[in-house]
């Protein structure tokens, strides 16, 4: 043993789990959490840290776990005691890599098959559920041994499988066959007692409450294309499983599921057991009427401020102004700031600036905007408009409106209504009076917000009826409803995240795989949302993929306050290529931290690899 007392750096040893002896009689963990190992205690002189409640997940290093120029397709991951497994297919074949303690997987090729399931048990057992021909196959692999050392073992016919533990560490199967989900209970190695559930399909689960014996949380489609919620619970002994549904949720109007619902449970104590489950919907947008409005080019009149001048024309005043403008397309937006009022009980006036340029006279027409209660919406009820005009030179709008409380919005806009023609909107020396106004004279810094670049202290709007005559952009939303007593009753659903910008407008897409993680250690305590949100658009005419990656969104538990849609993306461009897949997995023995895999396309924009990291609460 190191001498406690001693300067230098030492290993510090790592506690390790016998492995199960025998799946009729599997311990659990040390009671004491302990291996009776004697570890040298924090000297008392250490210098102590106040703890701060983490506020978002973070990611941690970035492995490549595949490095390989065939295809993979993300099926499956798992997180143990300082063990991770994530599984993948490839042409037909299952491919496991394992992780022991640090970063460094080893990926070995399993069987032959399709829909891969993992779970591990407190004791680092992984359990491995898949599908191969129609059949439900199973293994076992206690730490130290790969899957792919084991023997399976059969479990009965059927599609999709889901794994998870009872809390006496025995795997519970629930898989699909013929439009009906059944459960394979495992009684002992070779042994499996399986009984029909219920008519449905796309079949997931959540984890165990073994201390509070809560059974487990499972979700489904039904025959109508309902979500479904269900708490399967088990006698003491485990041996007589119920069913006791609990919860039923319809798909809104004209909206359709795009993946299975995604779960997460945590005990808090005896009283409060929370649990969510979430989906993701899409809503193909109508044929709208024309015109097809999208959203226009947002930019500096004088891109060389402040050194040079450029398109003097559209300077009404000073070396800068802001203006939007398309070649071809319709648009109707502008931009937006929700300024104090110094004087509620006053009047506010507000008075712009503004120029058109377009080589067809009159073709774009601009106005200012006053909403006097604050309201951020440029088609809201409460806004007033000036009349609208089309100036080829500068002309100066005024309007006034009676304050209605201590903020309110102004509004410059510009609309071009015909389509295949070029046109642009200008607006300069923007003044309020009984308001604080920020920028109003353009002559600070030009910002990035979401794809467009506006002038600091203003937001973008912009109408988005779709790109072209062939319709417009789908509306996926990410649906949640959660129980605070094990699954008992819920509550919702509540949409909590859509594929909209910061300006209102629809774009991108988010893809159907979605994971909440419920956590405590946040302050409020807090659920955070993991989903691949494809940014952006393809440019005119063309199919090439938007830009996948994995984002975040993060809600007050109980709640739909929210971070705004789409979320926060949780790896930079140049580090996560288009992605397609995610798999998101808790950490059982730490609470503030899950895996996270997800597929990438590699150099040919064809084929994948897969990649993984921690997420981290900090």
């Amino acid at each position: 043993p190191p001498d406690c007392n001693s300067g230098s750096i030492q290993i510090a040893p790592t506690a390790t789990r016998p492995a199960d002896p025998d799946l009729f009689s599997p311990p659990g963990p040390p009671p004491d959490g302990g291996d009776g190992a004697v570890y040298c205690p924090t000297p008392a002189s250490a210098p102590t840290t106040p703890d701060e409640p983490p506020e978002q997940f973070v990611t941690a290093e970035v492995v490549n776990l595949s490095l390989d120029i065939v295809n993979q397709d993300l099926a499956a991951a798992a997180v143990g005691d300082d063990m991770l497994a994530v599984a993948w297919l490839s042409d037909g074949d299952i491919y496991l890599a394992l992780s022991r303690g640090g970063n460094h997987f080893q990926a070995r090729w399993v069987d032959q098959g399709e829909s891969v399931s993992l779970a591990f048990s407190q004791i680092n057992r992984l359990h491995l559920a898949y599908e191969q021909d129609g059949r439900i196959l199973y293994r076992a692999a206690d730490q130290g041994t790969h899957p792919a050392d084991v023997e399976a073992e059969y479990v009965a016919n059927g599609r999709r499988p889901q794994v998870v533990l009872n809390q006496y560490n025995y795997a519970q199967v629930l898989f699909e066959d013929e439009g009906a989900i059944y459960q394979a209970a495992h009684v002992l190695t070779g042994s499996w007692q399986v009984g029909y559930i219920t008519e449905g399909s796309q079949v997931r689960l959540t984890g165990y409450g073994s201390d509070l014996d809560l059974g487990y949380i499972v979700a489904y489609r039904d025959a109508a294309n309902l979500i479904q919620l269900a708490n399967w619970q088990t006698t003491p002994y485990g041996f007589f499983p119920y069913w006791a549904p609990v919860a039923g949720f319809a798909v809104p109007p004209h909206e359709s599921l795009t993946g299975p619902i995604g779960l997460d449970f945590l005990a808090v104590n005896e009283e409060e057991a929370w649990v969510y489950a979430t989906w993701v919907t899409r809503r193909p947008f109508p044929e709208p009427p024309p015109p097809l409005y999208a959203q226009p080019v947002f930019a500096a009149v004088n891109p060389l401020y402040p050194h040079q001048i450029a398109n003097p024309h559209l300077v009404y005043h000073g070396l800068n102004a802001a203006r939007w403008y398309t070649f071809d397309q319709p648009f109707d937006a502008g931009l937006k700031q929700t300024i104090s009022v110094p004087d509620p009980a006053g009047i506010i006036t507000l008075s712009a600036w503004g120029v058109t340029e377009t080589a067809v006279p009159g073709s774009v027409s601009l106005q200012i905007g006053l909403d006097p209660t604050g309201g951020d919406n440029a088609y809201g009820a409460n806004v007033v408009w000036s009349a609208p005009a089309a100036p080829g030179t500068f002309t100066q709008f005024s309007l006034s409106a009676a304050a209605q409380g201590p903020a309110a919005t102004v509004f410059l806009r510009g609309t071009l209504q015909t389509p295949a023609l070029p046109g642009t909107a200008a607006w300069d020396e923007v003044t309020v009076h009984n308001g604080v106004l920020a920028n109003g004279s353009f002559e600070g810094p030009f910002v990035e917000q979401d794809s467009v670049i506006i002038p600091e202290s203003w937001t973008a709007w912009y109408q988005e009826s779709g790109p072209g005559s062939s319709g417009g952009r789908d509306v996926y939303t990410v649906y949640a409803a959660w129980s605070d007593n094990g699954g008992s009753t819920w509550t919702g659903p509540e949409a909590v995240a859509a594929n909209r910008g910061p300006s209102g407008g629809t774009t991108g897409a988010i893809r159907p795989d979605v994971y909440p993680i419920i956590s405590t250690a946040t302050e409020p305590p807090s659920v955070t949302f993991f989903y691949i949100y494809e940014t952006g658009d393809p440019p005119p005419g063309s199919i090439f993929l938007r830009f996948g990656r994995p984002y975040q969104t993060r809600c007050t538990l109980g709640t739909v306050d929210c971070s705004d849609s789409p979320g926060a993306p949780l790896l930079p461009h140049n580090v996560a290529r288009p992605s397609y897949r995610l798999q998101v997995a808790r950490d059982p023995f730490r609470p503030d931290r899950a895996v996270m895999a997800w597929d990438a396309l590699q150099a040919d924009v064809t084929d994948k690899d897969l990649y993984a990291t921690y997420l981290v609460l900090r």
